[in-house]
């Protein structure tokens, strides 16, 4: 097995790319890392430059890309060569590399977190289950008939301050780092400004909204679905989310992406009623000194 790190963004892309296409809905987080990237080299971090990693085997195939975008967690591709994380971990922890945590498939971010607890001496344990959902096409019944509109920039305040809640709200206890925060209410002010953003309004009042994501060739993610407390149990977030997703998919994508947290059965049944079907399961995997 060869493992290579690479500096150049538009050369690693091209290079990694056609092997993460196969398998695209798995693969929608990093391809669209990529192609932000692409457009803003430091969209993660205006400090700390992005850590690109390809492992081929001995013909030269392609067998597993992993990006780091500091000061966040690897993230690793889907692979049906699990000795390639061997060769992955082995090299990260070889160039003394610090890394908080490792999201990916299943499979591979335990065998992730299983080698890189031994190597460093740290505990490891799951934060996060989450489940990658695909939509092909949406239950009209769920489409609704409230206001689906743009955020505009008259509308920032309202829209930070539900972006901070929805952080919040879905991440551990504890897991909400300054870092994390700061880069959060960045790109969901950089959402607003590339009218990314989509608001439901009843009444005149945001009820609800959500946020198109990385894209792919094919596809696009959902993501950022929030609904303040006392608006929940009325369909809002159901509705938002079928109207971005049918605009996406009638502006010509096939696919619709979107991620959700097993232990939140009621999102889980939300987007499946509207027609997002499970493709495969990715685990959050945290690092921590033994003690």
């Amino acid at each position: 097995m060869k493992i290579t790190s690479h500096s150049n963004i538009n050369e690693y892309s091209d290079h990694v790319l056609p092997f993460l296409l196969k398998h695209e809905a798995e693969n929608n987080l990093l391809i669209g890392i990529l192609n932000t990237l692409r457009q803003d080299f430091h969209a993660y971090s205006k400090e700390e430059n992005p850590i690109f990693i390809s492992v081929e085997n001995e013909g030269g195939k392609l067998k597993l890309v992993s990006i780091r975008t500091p000061p966040f967690n690897q993230l690793i591709s889907y692979t049906d060569n699990l000795d390639t994380i061997d060769i992955l971990v082995k090299e990260l922890i070889k160039k003394q590399m610090d890394i908080p945590g490792v999201l990916g498939f299943k499979e591979g971010t335990l065998r992730f977190a299983q080698i890189w607890g031994e190597g460093q001496d740290q505990d490891y344990f799951l934060e996060t289950h989450e489940r990658i959902y695909r939509l092909d096409t949406v239950n009209p019944e769920t489409l609704g008939e409230n206001i689906f509109e743009l955020a505009t920039a008259d509308d920032k305040e309202i829209i930070l301050k539900m972006g901070k809640e929805f952080l919040f709200e879905t991440l551990p206890e504890g897991s909400t780092e300054p870092a994390h925060i700061e880069s959060s209410q960045r790109r969901m002010e950089q959402g607003l400004q590339n009218q990314m953003v989509y608001v439901l309004k009843v009444n005149g009042k945001i009820v609800s909204m959500v946020k198109r994501a990385h894209v792919t060739p094919n596809g696009q993610t959902v993501n950022a679905v929030y609904t303040p407390p006392n608006e929940r149990r009325k369909g809002y977030a159901t509705e938002v989310v079928a109207k971005l997703s049918q605009k996406i998919l009638s502006e010509g994508k096939k696919y619709c992406f979107l991620f959700t947290d097993l232990a939140n059965p009621t999102s889980n049944k939300i987007y499946q009623t509207i027609g997002y079907r499970p493709v495969t399961d990715m685990d959050l995997y945290r690092f921590q000194s033994r003690k």
